[in-house]
Order: C-alpha cells, then structure tokens, then sequence
C-alpha cells in the first residue's frame, strides 16, 4: 500500500511516495510533452496507490480536500492566476485523474477557507497556492516531532517567497507572493512597477514575474544569487533575506511561534538558510525541509485521510 503526493511546482511537477520516502521530479515542460504516469509507473505500479493527494495551481475553486471526481476545472478559479502558464501541471493533473487512482485535490487559502483568521480573509481574496498546504503539513509534522510545537511560521523561498501561519495546529493566515516579501523571480508591484503598467510598458502579470530577486541582480541561474561573486549579486541575496525577515516577523501578530520552518529551492540553501537562522533564532528555534516538502506533505496528507482524517490544519476533508 502506497500513498503518492503531488507539487505542481514553479519550475518542476514533483512526486512523493510514502511509506517508500522516495521524491522525484519531472520538469513542467517534458510533462506537457510527455507526461507523467510512465515516471510513477518506474517507481510503483498503480493498483498500490492506496490515495493520491494532488495540487494544481491557485486552488481557489474548492475549499476543502475534495475527491477528484467532484472537482471541476482542476480546482482552478476562470482566469488561472499569476505566473508562466506551461501545461506540464495540467497534463499530470488530468493523467492522474484519470488513472483509476483514487485521488483528493487540496485546496489553496483563500476566503473560502473557514479555519483561516477572519481579518485575513477580509483582507485578501487569495493567500496560497494548494502545494503551501502540503508544505505547511510537512512543517508541522517535523517541527511536531523535533520541537512538539503546534504553533509555527512556515517560510517558502523560491522563484516566489509565500509565509504561513500555524496556530495550535490550524492554518491561521498566509502572505502569498504577490503581496508581501520576494522571491528569486517574482515579487510584489512596487510604485515603479504600478507607473510602468499604467504606461503600457508590460502587464502586471510580467511586472510580478519580474518583481523579486531578479530586479536587483539579473540572474541566469539561482545560484548567482545564493552563491554570489559581486556586490550587486550580494545586495539581492541580503534584499532578498530583509524582506522575507520582515515577512516572517509580521506573521507574529497573527502566531507566538514554538518553530520557524524554512524550505524551497532558495529556502533549504545554506545562504538562505543560515542567513534567516541567524536573524530569527532568538524568535523560535528555526528548522528546514527540502525541495520535497510540499510533495511529501501531500503524500502525508494522503495518508491521513485514508487513515479517516476529517481535517487537515484546519481544512475540512470531503468524504
């Protein structure tokens, strides 16, 4: 008996198999071409996944882990939502379903999740995408077993930056990417950006695209940033840490933290990773998870609710 999760990743879609604690991944692209059942099918023959839990982009068209057969349009809100559109993550979302799996869609936060705290429902329509759900199961699980905290701020650093909060064991608010700190690549619209859209230089969608990391440094590769060899370089890996820092530190007055847990493919850097510790530990002890996390999360939430979980964090199972 196999449980598999699936990120719907920024760059890559990746794959956690549980009890086999093995991850792997597939770029967006070679899925949009060649899917991805022949890569599990390596790994695992079908008929042993007991429960798949899956995520595909903003997740704001459901607000509870639902059965796939109930989902429509993936779980995705018309009008999609921000960032490069490539159909890797549609593909494999719509191989698995159809596969003869049993599979359960997580959600996004956004206002129609009730356990989230209602001034952050009133302020902002959309606060994650699904993969931060699983991401923010991971967290705890660790930071559960490690510090048996139940009170926790997850920070996700990649191509964007997303901050969760975990208060007693329930997802009490997030601040997606367009909103608050930046990521590698995208990051939210500043005066600058805002003049240049009304202009008709680029579209907003371009200017988040371009908001984060990248706009100080321009990079071809992240680790010109997480390694850097020039001062330009070094200002955008120290803007970078100061906003996510600031990110983090906000979320206190929704969270006393027992634990900080930092991860993604900036996040688990050492750069990262130590530069944040650094900065935080006289917070809460701060922890960090690999590119797995949000994958390994799903798996886990797999396997909670085939073992008769009716909440995830707070999020309501659909049976």
């Amino acid at each position: 008996m196999s449980f598999l999760g699936m990120d719907h990743g920024t760059r890559e879609i990746r794959f956690y198999l549980l009890p086999e604690n093995l991850g792997f991944s597939i770029p967006r692209r070679r899925a949009a071409r060649g899917g991805v059942l022949r890569e599990i099918e390596r790994r695992v023959e079908l008929s042993q996944i007991e429960l798949a839990a899956v995520t595909h982009g903003m997740g704001d068209a459901i607000s509870a882990i639902t059965p796939v057969e109930r989902v429509e349009n993936r779980g995705v809100l018309p009008g999609g939502g921000a960032g490069e559109h490539v159909g890797g993550g549609e593909r494999a979302f719509d191989e698995i379903a159809q596969s003869g799996i049993k599979v359960v869609v997580i959600p996004g936060l956004h206002r129609g999740i009730a356990c989230l705290d209602e001034r952050m429902r009133a302020l902002y329509s959309h606060m994650a995408s699904a993969e931060k759900v699983g991401i923010a199961y991971d967290a705890y699980l660790k930071a559960k077993q490690e510090l048996n905290a139940e009170s926790l701020i997850v920070s996700d650093i990649s191509s964007n930056t997303v901050n969760i909060a975990v208060r007693e064991g329930r997802i009490a608010g997030a601040v997606d990417a367009c909103l608050g700190a930046i990521g590698m690549l995208h990051g939210p619209l500043d005066l600058e950006a805002i003049r240049r859209i009304d202009a008709g230089e680029l579209t907003a969608n371009e200017a988040f695209s371009r908001g984060g990391a990248v706009k100080i440094f321009p990079f071809s590769d992240f680790s010109e940033v997480l390694e850097p060899k020039s001062k330009r370089a070094r200002l955008a890996l120290n803007a970078l840490l100061l906003s996510v820092e600031m990110e983090i530190r906000s979320l206190t007055a929704l969270v006393e933290p027992e634990a900080i847990v930092v991860t993604g493919g900036a996040g688990a850097h050492d750069a990262v990773f130590s530069g944040l510790a650094e900065r935080l530990q006289k917070l809460a002890p701060v922890l960090r998870t690999d590119e797995y996390s949000a994958a390994r999360g799903c798996a886990e939430i797999a396997r909670a609710v085939h073992g008769g979980a009716r909440e995830i964090l707070g999020i309501e199972v659909e049976v």
